[in-house]
């Protein structure tokens, strides 16, 4: 599976990078700090999943959410944030998924490997 990861901070990068790295069937294609950085890489990498923080500078989320399901392939959002409040709203706007920043990571890899299995069925023929 082919990840963009989006945070302006540098620490959580860092440590979903680390988590990422651990695991054969991801494989991090690319990081921005910014929704125009976002934009920008996502419209020339071809990414199966996308990873945004929730305050990523640049563009309001629900914005930035419906651009990235406007390209062809439309890749799965996820959204993260540190605030639980968050998730009803990203939802709401067509993110894939939440995950809290506040959860354990394992959730957030459940919640990968949940979206990398349906992507393997779809591409078996599996899935329409």
């Amino acid at each position: 599976m082919r990840i963009i990861l989006a945070d302006h901070h540098a620490q959580p990068r860092s440590a979903l990078k680390a988590l990422l790295g651990e695991h054969l069937e991801f494989h991090l294609i690319g990081e921005a700090v910014d929704a125009k950085g976002l934009l920008s890489l996502a419209e020339k990498e071809l990414a199966d999943l996308v990873l945004i923080d929730c305050e990523l500078p640049g563009i309001y989320y629900h914005d930035l959410i419906y651009r990235l399901h406007a390209l062809e392939p439309a890749p799965v959002i996820i959204v993260l944030s540190s605030e639980f409040e968050h998730s009803r709203k990203a939802l709401k706007a067509g993110a894939d998924a939440f995950v809290s920043k506040a959860d354990d990571p394992g959730w957030l890899l459940e919640t990968l490997q949940k979206f990398a299995s349906r992507e393997k069925k779809v591409s078996n023929g599996s899935l329409i």
